[in-house]
């Protein structure tokens, strides 16, 4: 009778595995091919923002990051228009992307600084910082980034990581064979020219819902809305002594962007957009500040016909906020550089350290 030792054959078929997806992970891709895996969903803007960065020969002199609350709530062309008539001709250019996470921003980031050198940073906040990184960040980021975060056990990276081999070896096979899998290995200037850029403006989404942006709705609708959707977040189960490590995205993946525009000299300016009635309270404020300016426009959360959700502007709202985005943005295009903000960027002190975590905000 044969023996079967299978604490080791177990082993040894973990092992195996373990070391088929290391080798998967580390196969090369090809970017514009890994950009366009979230075309045709609800984060196609960040397909556009590579495009705009690598095939546009137009400089971009102001860049929006940001949730949908941004792509959404800021108009580029408006926010240009009135740079032009304060004296500050500028090209904006919103690479903004549905849904919250500072890791996927980082990505625009740190993709446009390869490329662009734009003069200012636009970053959106919230009331509070979304502990979690961007669902979209697995599909769009480098591998190297995927598999090293810059922090370890944020909330999201097990997930990325596990989903990377399976993501490089599909890459792998599209720079083989692209028609095969759908993505394209060269520009197509006819579709980019045919690619909306200002989204403050009605249109169908990616999944087919039209987005009525002049729409106006009454408060009590709006507060309804926001129930209904109160009700669908679940808490956390991570224990509140862990959460400090695990859900720390959007200190950790914000100093990165900070000190990806300070290297370049690009100041860095943040907007609060506000939900409707929501609280107007910024927690991670004394966090931001290091970096840049606050424009708080919480003021705009009392006026339920600048809506067009209860957490989104619509086209009324938008034209508001960009206006005034303008207004705060020209005098920082036109001051000269080595400002405070890039001081104390440079000199490293403004760190993880005075950021508030939500779970300990009082």
């Amino acid at each position: 009778m044969i023996r079967i030792d299978w604490p080791a054959k177990l082993l040894g078929i973990l092992a195996a595995a373990m070391l088929t997806a290391v080798a998967a992970a580390a196969l090369p891709d090809n970017p514009y091919q890994r950009w366009q895996q979230v075309e045709n969903t609800l984060y196609a803007n960040a397909a556009w923002s590579y495009e705009r960065i690598h095939f546009d020969p137009r400089p971009v002199d102001v860049a929006i990051i940001g949730s949908s609350r941004s792509q959404i709530g800021l108009s580029a062309p408006q926010i240009a228009a009135k740079l032009a008539a304060h004296g500050q001709p500028a090209t904006v250019a919103n690479m903004s992307v549905i849904e919250d996470g500072r890791n996927l921003e980082w990505a625009v980031a740190d993709e446009l600084f390869k490329i662009k050198h734009p003069k200012l940073l636009i970053i959106l906040v919230n009331e509070s910082p979304h502990r979690w990184g961007h669902p979209g960040f697995k599909y769009i980021a480098p591998a190297a980034a995927v598999a090293w975060p810059p922090q370890p056990f944020l909330h999201n990276s097990l997930y990325d990581i596990t989903y990377l081999p399976f993501r490089q070896l599909r890459l792998f096979a599209a720079s083989l064979f692209p028609e095969t899998f759908g993505l394209r290995t060269r520009f197509d200037p006819a579709r980019y020219a045919s690619l909306p850029t200002d989204f403050t403006t009605s249109q169908v989404m990616a999944d087919g819902k039209l987005i009525d942006m002049d729409v106006v709705h009454s408060a009590d609708d709006l507060r309804a809305e926001a129930r209904a959707f109160a009700a669908t977040q679940k808490p956390s189960r991570i224990p509140p002594l862990l959460t400090p490590i695990t859900d720390a995205d959007d200190p950790v993946y914000l100093g990165a962007i900070a000190r990806l525009a300070a290297a370049h000299g690009t100041r860095v300016m943040f907007v609060f957009l506000p939900e409707f009635g929501g609280s107007t309270v910024i927690e991670g404020r004394g966090f931001y500040t290091h970096f840049g300016p606050v424009e708080d426009y919480g003021d705009l959360s009392r006026d339920p016909s600048l809506f067009q959700s209860f957490s989104h502007l619509n086209r009324k709202g938008a034209l508001i906020a960009s206006d005034r985005i303008a207004a705060a943005a020209a005098p920082l295009l036109a001051a000269a550089p080595g400002d405070r903000y890039a001081r104390k960027i440079g000199d490293g002190s403004a760190d993880q350290r005075s950021w508030r975590h939500p779970a300990r905000v009082g």
